[in-house]
């Protein structure tokens, strides 16, 4: 069995693309699975991107996360290729679109990994449904506006780290946060 799962884990992983519907209309998103279909492995990571970004700019650390757990990279509502709704979006409405696609995917229990703007997203959906965070991986100067009981990892007080840096360097500083027990 364990050789089994490093065959799987060794296998490559691809990128694919989805949508799913929201409160301000279509998310698109950015998925990476492992090759076991996703199934048996470590907590999904959510990646949210900063102010003008998109879930691609997390795509070389998906593919190498993806390795052993779901990971999902949407485009936050109007960005990328997401519906834009009317009028800009507060955090805590961001956060809404962000509770919809984890309703719309089933996905009980995450990870997630800010940048930017997508940090303040992360902060208040671990203070607003801490059950359903488990790990906070930020990157940028953000703070949260409340306290919040989840691990968390600051990577960089620069959100342009995670374009930036070697994915490689980064994704194995992230999956040794998450994986610690």
């Amino acid at each position: 069995m364990a050789t089994k799962k490093r065959l799987l884990a060794s296998a490559p992983v691809r990128l694919r693309r989805m949508y799913i519907d929201c409160r301000y209309g279509q998310l698109h998103l950015a998925t990476a699975y492992p090759a076991s279909g996703g199934f048996d492995e470590a907590a999904p990571i959510v990646f949210l991107h900063a102010e003008d970004g998109t879930g691609a700019d997390f795509n070389r650390c998906a593919v190498l996360l993806g390795t052993d757990r779901s990971v999902y990279a949407p485009d936050l509502p109007g960005n990328g290729g997401s519906d834009a709704p009317n009028g800009r979006l507060s955090v805590a409405n961001l956060a809404l679109a962000i509770v919809d696609l984890l309703e719309q995917l089933r996905l009980k229990r995450v990870d997630l990994v800010g940048s930017g703007r997508g940090a303040l997203v992360a902060y208040e959906l671990a203070a607003t449904r801490p059950q359903e965070v488990r790990r906070l991986v930020i990157a940028g100067t953000q703070q949260p506006a409340t306290a919040i009981a989840q691990p968390m990892l600051q990577v960089s007080s620069d959100p342009a780290r995670i374009l930036e840096e070697p994915a490689e360097g980064l994704a194995g500083e992230i999956r040794a946060f998450l994986d610690r027990v």
